[in-house]
């Protein structure tokens, strides 16, 4: 029976998350063994209470430990991973595969080890800014730089590396080997979704969005390169121009007291709805007239290709993987990569309704070039599973 590790740095709510979930209660139903390797115990894995029983779940930490051990441990790991992994009890000959399904840091603690290894690269990778206002924010940035170095050539050691996007795919070879393509199996893998789950899902009942007015919807959480700072600027534009809409923001942190203080100060609460973490955003996404991605980077977006299999058109801003779900903008409107942008594609539909009945028009033909059987059937031969 073929063993097979996965690594994941949370279990949190988010595409990568839901898609590894249903990946590994596919494997669970095959003949293999597979393992779930997480950072720690935490009350943000959501999705964990998803994972079939079948799975056998493990943790490289037990317990969260000081916030100065936890920077120790980090330094262990990347500088002498063999070490590391013997502290934790992680032992290569316990498996046959290993799948980081994540590049992060912790893809250092599998590099080294002499059994087949595959990577998948989720984001988009980039060159960090860093600002320097001290001796301590030196050294701090030193060490950073350091741990990045060695991360990032680490990678370099993965049998197979699997891109979600053209877009990845191009950032992972432009950033890490100044677009010399490494002597590596190099794959591009769209992520794909179960076009069934998503339609029943979005049959849950939900008090009915306005149907007299555009309604826009962002599923999104808080992290930097999401930018609704973006989407706050077009709405505060599109108000003053006395625009008639609503736009529902759903996910991690966006229903957090900074974020309703600032509809408060800047006169939001009239037109937007903060409702944060929906563990079934897809009534939503299906009465709303037009879904959203403002992001600076994004690698893939399976909330894009969730909204369009809903039918539900979308305007996205073109920040990568997004270019490739629309097609260069044949499926949804390509925006450019910037709050005008945004402000932009958003007037756009306000000004021309028709517009989202002629995108919905052809989005069954743009959500069947993502096939749900068919990734997993792609996924079983890089796994070796029949």
């Amino acid at each position: 029976m073929r063993r097979i590790l996965f690594f994941n740095d949370s279990l949190s709510m988010g595409g990568t998350e839901i898609l590894l979930v249903d990946l590994l209660n596919h494997l669970a139903t095959k003949e293999c063994e597979v393992s779930l390797l997480l950072p720690e115990p935490s009350d943000n894995d959501v999705l964990l209470e998803k994972v079939s029983p079948a799975v056998s779940v493990k943790y490289i930490y037990t317990d969260r430990g000081s916030h100065l051990s936890r920077k120790i441990g980090q330094n262990i790991m990347i500088f002498f991973p063999r070490f590391f992994a013997r502290q934790k009890g992680i032992d290569e000959s316990d498996y046959d595969m290993i799948v980081c399904f994540k590049e992060t840091f912790f893809a250092r603690l599998f590099s080294w080890m002499q059994l087949p290894k595959i990577l998948w690269v989720h984001n988009i990778v980039y060159r960090r800014k860093y600002e320097i206002n001290s001796f301590r924010d030196k050294l701090s940035v030193w060490l950073n730089k350091k741990q990045l170095k060695v991360t990032q050539r680490s990678y370099d050691r993965f049998d197979k590396v699997i891109c979600v996007s053209d877009a990845a795919k191009n950032a992972y070879i432009g950033v890490l080997h100044d677009g010399h393509a490494p002597d590596q199996d190099i794959q591009v893998l769209y992520n794909a979704i179960d076009l069934s789950k998503v339609v029943e899902l979005s049959k849950e009942q939900i008090i009915d969005l306005p149907q007299d007015k555009t309604t826009f919807v962002l599923i999104t959480r808080d992290s930097p390169e999401k930018r609704t700072d973006r989407l706050i600027s077009a709405i505060i534009r599109l108000k003053e121009e006395k625009y008639d809409f609503g736009v529902y923001i759903l996910g991690d942190g966006m229903d957090s007291p900074a974020m309703k203080r600032e509809l408060l100060e800047k006169n939001l609460v009239d037109v937007i709805t903060l409702k944060g973490r929906v563990d079934n955003p897809f009534p939503y996404v299906l009465q709303s007239k037009w879904a959203l991605c403002v992001s600076e980077r994004e690698s893939f977006s399976l909330a894009l290709l969730e909204a369009m299999a809903l039918k539900t058109p979308v305007i996205t801003t073109d920040c990568g993987g997004p270019r490739d779900i629309v097609d260069g903008g044949k499926y949804g409107l390509l925006v450019e990569n910037s709050s005008e942008g945004v402000y932009q594609g958003m007037k756009t539909v306000l000004d021309n309704p028709s517009l989202s009945v002629e995108y919905s028009c052809h989005l069954d033909e743009a959500v069947a070039r993502f096939n749900y059987q068919g990734w997993l059937k792609s996924v079983y031969k890089l796994l070796s599973i029949s």
